[in-house]
């Protein structure tokens, strides 16, 4: 979300229009289920594969989106953590064997135990 509205709660946004993961329907369920529990349906208006460019929309403010914790957004978005409802989502990764010592895969898989 804009910077300015760092303080509002997921019911507050109701009235938003919202950026949605074009690559992961996921990301649109979960936002489904989180606003029906905080009692409104979600007004999807982008769907876009690149959390980059969903980050450009919000700062030119077309919408609010939900983004992964710990991620590093640019100048003029906030990340605000939504206390209530609560919310975890689940990642796997499947590996094939022997390759867990690989730096690359390692560092990925490190990153999803956080």
């Amino acid at each position: 979300m804009p910077t300015e509205d760092r303080h509002l709660g997921l019911a507050d946004l109701a009235d938003r229009d919202w950026i949605v993961n074009s690559r992961n329907t996921a990301d649109e369920v979960a936002l489904r289920t989180l606003a029906s529990r905080a009692g409104f349906a979600p007004r999807v208006v982008h769907r876009i594969d690149s959390l980059e460019l969903v980050d450009d929309l919000v700062v030119a403010g077309r919408g609010v989106a939900l983004l992964p914790r710990g991620r590093a957004s640019r100048r003029g978005v906030s990340v605000v953590r939504l206390t209530d409802p609560s919310v975890h989502l689940r990642a796997y990764a499947v590996t094939r064997r022997g390759r867990d010592a690989w730096p690359p895969l390692r560092a990925v898989v490190g990153r999803l135990a956080r």
